[in-house]
């Protein structure tokens, strides 16, 4: 049995955030009714290169971001920790930290399709839900046949499950939001304009403080 609302956890680089993290973030707390959405930015991300902030900066920029949003925190674990940042190490000084709460991670259909790449993937369910955010792409036809299986014996439906138990589910929530990426934001900063509708309050003018990503 967990113990109160699950919290929801969302990694990435965050290289930068953009309005539609956050638009996924809030839907998810309104849809499986999370107590909130922790974002963690990783130190250095194991799947890609940064761009161009360093850590604390990307974590300054959340922090920027989601000062409107009190059930939106960031968190610098993965920062802090140091080295490159694998999902199953913050699952589990999160799970050691608070034994009986549920934890619903938070990720994209893209990064569930290559989630065997992921260090020791078979045991994150171990410590959290998985909640893959799904925007009615083809999704399951480009599972590998290990994820499949992987995903067949988790699934979970309904989301009350997310409530009633710790871990060991895997949710797909069905979301209508942009399918906007930081990448795309880091090609608009240099246009006039477009790039301030994407990105939160705060977080285009310090990147044009900081001159990053030129």
């Amino acid at each position: 049995m967990s113990k109160g609302k699950p919290l929801g956890l969302l990694g990435g680089a965050f290289d930068p955030v953009h309005s539609v993290h956050i638009r996924i973030a809030q839907a998810c707390i309104d849809i499986l009714d999370l107590q909130e959405v922790r974002f963690i930015p990783a130190h250095i991300p194991p799947h890609k290169v940064v761009a161009g902030a360093g850590p604390r900066q990307r974590l300054a920029m959340l922090e920027l971001a989601l000062q409107p949003h009190p059930q939106l925190t960031p968190s610098a674990i993965e920062i802090d920790r140091g080295g490159t940042s694998y999902t199953i190490d913050t699952l589990l000084s999160l799970r050691a930290r608070a034994p009986q709460q549920s934890f619903c991670f938070i990720l994209g259909a893209d990064a569930f399709a290559a989630l065997p790449t992921w260090r020791r993937w078979r045991e994150l369910t171990d410590h959290a839900h998985l909640v893959i955010i799904d925007r009615g792409a083809s999704g399951a036809t480009t599972w590998s046949e290990p994820l499949r299986d992987h995903y067949d014996a988790r699934a979970c439906p309904d989301a009350a499950r997310l409530h009633e138990r710790r871990a060991g589910c895997i949710h797909r929530a069905a979301l209508a939001v942009p399918d906007i990426s930081s990448s795309q934001a880091r090609a608009l900063l240099n246009q006039a304009g477009p790039a301030e509708h994407i990105l939160p309050p705060g977080v285009h003018a310090y990147i044009k403080e900081h001159q990053l990503y030129t």
